[in-house]
């Protein structure tokens, strides 16, 4: 069986925004905030308790997940891997949102979800929601046929939703991306907390095993 802890990044400049800030980052340069970097050294803690035994640790493309990983990686002694397809769904050109406030880009966001068209792409440096979500399809295959074992995973918010979304059975089929949307409300999860996904040779499933704020455990089972 293998076993992948997956971990939404810790607070990011972006997540920290208030409405007034203005974007000054592309999406893969993102840092993280102050409160960052203690929510890393407090998840790595976590890790060292409750994980052992892990084969390897993966990192999206994107800054932010390298600095969350950064005090685990170094107290296993251990370099992540760089999985491409682990990269945040990127819908928005920075072209069209730098040195705008953030209130314009949630404006922004708005009328992309509106348009509910799966195959559209805000500019040449945007993923489409059909391509995000075969991304996705492409870790769940990777994963499929790695060795059985412990795995730890860095990835982002809109990542793991749409895995939840696979996974549990929302998706029927059709990309319908305001009944994601929907849907992602719902679950998205905090910075740092950590789901744990299983994959054996029948069934997959998946359970959010540390949530920052109170380390309740929360529950879904594949269909």
């Amino acid at each position: 069986m293998k076993k992948i802890y997956l971990i939404r990044h810790a607070q990011s400049a972006a997540n920290a925004g208030k409405d007034g800030d203005t974007v000054s980052h592309a999406n893969a340069d993102i840092p993280i905030t102050g409160l960052g970097r203690e929510q890393a050294a407090q998840l790595s803690a976590w890790l060292l308790e409750h994980v052992g035994n892990v084969r390897e640790i993966f990192v999206s493309p994107y800054l932010r997940t390298r600095q969350t990983a950064e005090p685990y990686a170094q107290a296993v002694h251990m370099q992540p891997t760089v999985l491409p397809d682990l990269h945040e769904f990127n819908y928005l050109s920075f072209a069209h949102i730098c040195g705008k406030t953030f209130q314009d880009v949630k404006m922004q966001s708005e009328h992309y979800w509106a348009r509910n068209d799966a195959d559209f792409r805000d500019g040449a440096d945007c993923d489409s929601f059909a391509s995000f979500f075969n991304q996705i399809s492409n870790i769940r295959r990777y994963f499929a046929e790695k060795g059985d074992g412990v795995y730890v995973v860095f990835g982002h918010g809109f990542w793991i939703g749409v895995l939840l979304w696979q996974l549990i059975g929302r998706y029927s089929g059709s990309l319908d991306m305001q009944k994601f949307r929907e849907f992602e409300l719902l679950v998205r999860p905090k910075n740092t907390d950590v789901y744990l996904w299983q994959i054996d040779d029948k069934t997959e499933s998946i359970a959010k095993v540390r949530n920052t704020d109170d380390d309740r455990e929360t529950v879904f089972q594949a269909a």
